[in-house]
């Protein structure tokens, strides 16, 4: 009798286990969820900015990227694409920047009206920053400046972060960026024209900081590979440079 309680006692922890393991998985493959649309902006030529309301069990680290799927397209090579999350989980709303290329996808997701829903599963990263006192110093692309605000809004107060923005026009944020780096706070803000301008300017807060700093850099592909060979070329260390290419601009 208690060989066969001992038994059943160990069917239920492999039971628990197993169902503990298969959670892990469930969350690691990116479980599914439908969100709303709170407004959608054409703030300039082809950009547009997306608010979508936030489910209440939904939380992210800042600078991630979620596939968003819409409706009305069956063809699932072009209903869906990675889109970054533009915006931390305590400004309870979820803030997409892209750009309208007349794809399938982008047409579908810009003619989307208040209240419609798109779903969103996948949640990932690639420019995850731990707790530390290294520098934080950031280049951002076009609309990759999306991967990098919320970055700055989480650290701004906790270590020092300079930020260079190769626009490209996309000025979305550039006011609330400028703000912050006027408030005193340990962040320093600049706008560039070209990738060499970029360079030039960053090349000062490379020669002082060395690999004492961690080297973020979003955007476009072109933009990032090409700033990540200057980082090389100066004597960073492949350890201490993330990258976020947002090749899904189509």
């Amino acid at each position: 009798m208690k060989r066969g309680r001992k038994m059943l006692t160990i069917i239920f922890i492999i039971a628990a286990i197993l169902v503990v393991i298969m959670s892990g998985i469930f969350v690691f493959l990116g479980r599914s969820q439908t969100i709303s649309v709170k407004s959608i902006d054409n703030v300039s030529d082809n950009l547009y900015v997306f608010r979508f309301e936030k489910p209440n069990n939904m939380s992210w680290n800042a600078g991630s990227y979620i596939k968003v799927t819409v409706p009305n397209i069956e063809d699932k090579k072009e209903n869906n694409r990675w889109l970054t999350i533009a915006s931390n989980p305590d400004e309870n709303e979820i803030v997409l920047l892209t750009r309208n290329s007349g794809s399938k996808f982008k047409q579908e997701l810009t003619n989307l009206k208040i209240g419609e829903k798109v779903d969103v599963s996948w949640l990932d990263k690639n420019l995850e920053v731990v707790n530390g006192q290294e520098p934080i110093v950031c280049f951002a692309s076009d609309v990759g400046i999306a991967a990098i605000r919320p970055i700055i809004k989480e650290w701004s107060s906790k270590r020092s972060i300079i930020l260079n923005h190769l626009d490209n026009r996309v000025k979305v944020f550039n006011k609330e960026l400028t703000e912050l780096s006027n408030k005193g706070q340990d962040f320093t803000y600049e706008t560039s024209g070209s990738i060499e301008q970029s360079q030039d300017k960053l090349k000062k807060v490379v020669d002082k900081y060395g690999n004492r700093a961690i080297y973020l850099l979003s955007g476009k592909p072109d933009d990032v590979e090409t700033m990540k060979n200057f980082l090389e070329s100066a004597g960073i260390s492949k350890e201490k440079i993330k990258m976020d290419s947002f090749k899904g601009l189509k």
